[in-house]
């Protein structure tokens, strides 16, 4: 569990990160409608999979939910935001997007706070252990499908020119990746793809006048099962 709550502490800064940097409001992935609260980001396991191959009780976000409301249809809509018990469906029944947002970032500095207070000597332990220690199943497909999810929505950026957030977006998904491959996961092959891409991105942002030699590769193929 130790290494769960880390890993959900890490979730949800990137997830205030990608609030603040209005990443529910800029994506070309979904530009024809309303973006959906964690069932959009890059974390999200069926993130661009219209099939859903990942059962939602396998995302960590489930920790934060009664085990009775993990088997229903988008879960993570009923994780209660405030200390009425309203939760992200209320807000896309009776709220704003701006009431939305408020809420979610203050639910999500609560989470980040409470867990760092009770998990920091957890996590000196870890870091301790942790490259003795391999990655569990869980982890290991989570932390694949965030990098994966990453580097896709990179790619669409750099599809419609948004160069300077695909770059970003390559980084992060970089980082992603090498947690997994430092462990000796197969995760390798991943950062490779994702430098070559991104390099590729840097070549138009800073070289002038070189252009991208090669187009960046096709979508990430599913990975963690």
């Amino acid at each position: 569990m130790a290494h769960d709550g880390h890993d959900l502490l890490d979730l949800l800064k990137f997830e205030l990160k990608f609030l603040e940097d209005g990443g529910y409001g800029r994506s070309p992935h979904t530009s024809w409608r309303r973006e959906l609260v964690f069932e959009d980001s890059p974390t999200c396991l069926n993130f661009s999979d219209p099939v859903r191959s990942h059962p939602c009780t396998e995302c960590l976000l489930m920790r934060l939910l009664p085990s009775e409301l993990r088997t229903q249809v988008s879960p993570c809509r009923l994780i209660p935001l405030t200390d009425k018990g309203e939760t992200i469906d209320y807000f896309y029944r009776c709220g704003t997007q701006l009431e939305l947002e408020e809420a979610l970032a203050s639910w999500l500095r609560k989470q980040i706070r409470c867990i760092e207070e009770q998990h920091e000597s957890a996590r000196e332990a870890k870091q301790s252990s942790s490259t003795s220690n391999g990655l569990d199943r869980l982890r290991q497909q989570q932390w694949l499908a965030f990098a994966g999810n990453l580097y896709s929505l990179a790619t669409l950026h750099c599809e419609s020119h948004n160069y300077a957030v695909a770059h970003a977006l390559y980084e992060h998904a970089f980082a992603a990746a090498t947690r997994v491959a430092a462990l000796g996961d197969n995760g390798r092959s991943l950062v490779t793809r994702i430098r070559k891409d991104q390099k590729a991105v840097s070549e138009i942002l800073y070289g002038g006048e070189r252009g991208l030699e090669q187009a960046p590769s096709e979508e990430l193929e599913k990975v963690g099962q």
